[in-house]
């Protein structure tokens, strides 16, 4: 993708996304750890922005159905410290296959 198109602005102009928050992606990381049950966990943690300058981060575990999701926040360091990180360590929401 070209560097000079704006991809938040081109999104707020469509009629279907008109009253819609617009929030680019701006970086995917992966954290490996130890659940609490004792098994591997991975998490993919998702950190979005806006035209505004906030930032939002979302962090999903998709083996056990878990997703902590934190509130927009002017700076990233709040972004990362408003997820609700605990709810990671619940136990899986999703049955066994």
């Amino acid at each position: 993708m070209a560097a000079d198109i704006d991809v938040l602005d081109a999104l707020t102009n469509v009629p279907a996304l008109r009253d819609a928050q617009v929030w680019e992606i701006v970086r995917c990381c992966r954290a490996f750890r130890e659940h609490p049950d004792g098994g591997d966990q991975t998490v993919e943690i998702e950190i979005s922005a806006d035209g505004a300058g906030r930032y939002v981060v979302v962090a999903t575990d998709a083996a056990r159905g878990l997703t902590a999701q934190g509130v927009p926040m002017p700076g990233l360091n709040g972004a990362v410290n408003m997820v609700p990180w605990y709810i990671l360590d619940d136990p899986a929401t999703t049955a066994a296959s």
